[in-house]
């Protein structure tokens, strides 16, 4: 999986081109700084790296990626590469799989969740947006599976953007909501909570509600975020 090897000065990462490349999956988005060395478990690093793709072993970005947690904006803190590993199966080079839960993790123990919150099939306003389609993913997978959710099997990732609903630093296990109406879209980046999207889903994440948005989503992708402010 090839992957950009260029960085940009510190600073925020938010997209400001135009939405394409949409599919029915989650996460991708916009570039950002620096540079520092991943610290990925060594005995998955193989699993979750295939050669080729952003593996542990090498120099990778840092930077902050806009999110939204209980009505507010915060910036979040990327410093290490995903983490991604079969099994589940996944078409992708970099391991990553939309529909399927994770059956190894970066490290053991609870692991809390950012909720990716993409855009399908619509082209919300990209002041909404904080990784845009079409454009290189800091510390993210160029290409993910999204077959179990009626995409390709190897896809560039949608544009999305991020909700956590509780604070801390160190991994994330990423769970993937699709939003298929610009209406809802909008009214989630107005709410910025994951109240609003259960609100949307009918009080009910595992079912969604069709046309409007999905069901909480299982990934086996995984986020190491260092901190917000």
């Amino acid at each position: 999986m090839p992957v950009s090897s260029a960085s940009t000065p510190i600073g925020t990462c938010r997209g400001n081109r135009a939405v394409a490349g949409l599919f029915l999956a989650a996460l991708g988005g916009s570039g950002c700084s620096g540079v520092t060395t991943p610290a990925a478990p060594a005995e998955h690093a193989m699993a979750a790296h295939p050669i080729g793709s952003h593996s542990a072993g090498r120099m990778e970005d840092k930077g902050y990626i806009d999110g939204w947690f209980d009505g507010s904006d915060v910036q979040l803190h990327y410093t290490k590469s995903y983490f991604c590993a079969e099994p589940p199966s996944s078409g992708a080079d970099s391991n990553c799989e939309i529909g399927a839960p994770s059956e190894v993790s970066p490290r053991p123990g609870h692991i809390p969740t950012i909720y990716a919150i993409a855009a399908a099939g619509i082209q919300p306003d990209p002041s909404t947006v904080a990784c845009l389609a079409g454009t290189p993913c800091l510390n993210h997978p160029a290409m993910i599976d999204a077959s179990r959710v009626g995409g390709p099997a190897s896809a560039s990732p949608p544009s999305h953007s991020h909700i956590i609903d509780k604070r801390g630093g160190g991994w994330f296990h990423t769970v993937n909501i699709r939003v298929f109406n610009l209406a809802a879209w909008n009214q989630i980046a107005e709410a910025k909570t994951l109240a609003k999207v259960r609100e949307l889903q009918g009080g009910n994440p595992a079912v969604g509600v069709p046309g409007v948005i999905s069901a909480d989503t299982p990934t086996n992708i995984y986020f190491f975020i260092a901190g917000w402010r």
